[in-house]
C-alpha cells in the first residue's frame, strides 16, 4: 500500500504542481493584458503618406488611398497656380496625449541606409480636417490627428538625380516623445518614385513654364510657420498675374537678365514692387532648366486667343498637351 497522500485517488503532489501550473498561466494571461490594456490606453499613432495637389485660395486636392500616382481626371481639372505636396497624416487611436516631432519623409534606395528628410512645409487654414500645420512639434489628443503638407519636390529632384538606383522609396515618418524608433507609414504603401519621373499624375505628359515658375513663388511666399509675414509685399496672385505678363513679352524663353527686365517694366505698370519676382527669378530659371525636357510651350499668346496650355493664370484647364 503506498504511503503517499492522495484527493480522489490522484497524489496530492500532482494536484499541488497543477493548481501551481494553473495559477503560472492564469498570471500570465493578466500580465499578458495588462501590457495590452496598457499599449491600447497609452499613447500611440497611426501614419499615413498621401499625394495631394494645393491650389491656393481654391482648393486642396488629396488621394486618400495612400498611393502616389494619380490621374487628374479622377480629381477634375487644376488650375496653373498648382504644386504637388506630401500630405503627411498622424493620428492619435489611443487614450493618452502624445507629442509628435520631425514630421519628415523616410527615404530608401537599394542597397543603402535609410535616412530622412524634411522639405519646406505649408501651413493651411481654414481647410476642415485637412487644415495643415507647420509646426515641427505638436500636441495630439486622445482621438486626434494633426496633418501636415511637404514641399516633397524640392528635395525628391536632387535625391532622384544622386541616386544610382533605379527609383527611390518614400514614406512618412514621425518621431514620439518617449520612443526612440521613428514611426512610419505602411510599408504596403511605400511612394516608389522612378528615377525619370516629375509628376505623381500618370495622364500629364508636359509642365507648363508659368507652373513652373510660378511654383517658385509659392514656395519662398507661401511657406513656413507665417506665409505672407510681410504685409507690404504684394500678393501672390498678383506676383502671378505680373509673371505671366512679363512671360507673354516673349516668344519663347528670353535670357536672364532680358526676362527680369521685363519684370521690372511689367511691375512698374503695376505700381508694385519687382523685388520678389527679381528675388525669386533665379530660382525659376534653375527649375526651368531641371524641367527642361518636360516643359510644355512658353506661354506667349493673348490671354483671349490662348489655348489650354498657354491659358493665363487663374485657368481651370489641366497642364497637358
Amino acid at each position: 500500500m503506498s504511503s503517499t497522500p492522495e484527493l480522489f485517488g490522484i497524489p496530492v503532489a500532482v494536484l499541488a504542481l497543477i493548481v501551481a501550473g494553473a495559477g503560472f498561466l492564469v498570471s500570465f494571461v493578466a500580465l499578458g493584458w495588462q501590457i495590452s490594456k496598457h499599449m491600447l490606453d497609452g499613447g500611440r499613432v497611426r501614419v499615413y503618406l498621401n499625394a495631394a495637389t494645393w491650389e491656393p485660395d481654391a482648393r486642396l486636392t488629396t488621394n486618400n488611398t495612400g498611393k502616389w500616382k494619380m490621374e487628374t481626371g479622377e480629381f477634375g481639372r487644376f488650375a496653373k497656380e498648382n504644386i504637388e505636396l506630401a500630405q503627411l497624416v498622424v493620428e492619435n487611436p489611443g487614450r493618452t496625449a502624445i507629442t509628435i516631432h520631425r514630421p519628415s519623409l523616410a527615404i530608401s534606395t537599394k542597397g543603402k541606409k535609410e535616412y530622412f528628410v524634411t522639405p519646406r512645409m505649408f501651413k493651411l487654414e481654414n481647410y476642415g480636417s485637412d487644415t495643415a500645420t507647420a509646426e515641427t512639434v505638436v500636441r495630439i489628443d486622445p482621438y486626434d490627428r494633426v496633418t501636415f503638407l511637404l514641399d516633397y519636390w524640392s528635395v525628391i529632384h536632387s535625391q532622384l538625380a544622386d541616386s544610382q538606383s533605379k527609383r527611390i522609396n518614400v514614406r512618412g515618418s514621425v518621431l514620439v516623445a518617449g520612443r526612440k524608433r521613428p514611426r512610419r507609414s505602411p510599408r504596403r504603401l511605400t511612394w516608389k518614385i522612378p528615377k525619370d519621373d516629375w509628376t505623381a499624375y500618370t495622364d500629364v505628359r508636359s509642365l507648363s513654364p508659368f507652373t513652373v515658375m510660378w511654383r517658385e513663388i509659392c514656395r519662398s511666399r507661401l511657406g513656413g510657420k507665417n506665409p505672407n509675414s510681410n504685409e507690404t509685399s504684394p500678393p501672390v496672385s498678383v506676383l502671378g498675374a505680373v509673371l505671366f505678363e512679363a512671360m507673354r513679352k516673349f516668344e519663347e524663353r528670353p535670357s536672364q537678365e532680358d526676362f527680369r527686365s521685363a519684370i521690372r517694366e511689367v511691375a512698374a505698370e503695376w505700381k508694385i514692387s519687382h523685388l520678389p519676382l527679381q528675388i525669386s527669378s533665379f530660382r525659376m530659371y534653375e527649375a526651368l532648366d531641371r524641367n527642361g525636357e518636360n516643359l510644355g510651350p512658353w506661354p506667349h499668346e493673348s490671354v483671349e486667343s490662348a489655348s489650354v496650355n498657354e491659358a493665363p493664370p487663374g485657368a481651370t484647364e489641366v497642364d497637358r498637351d
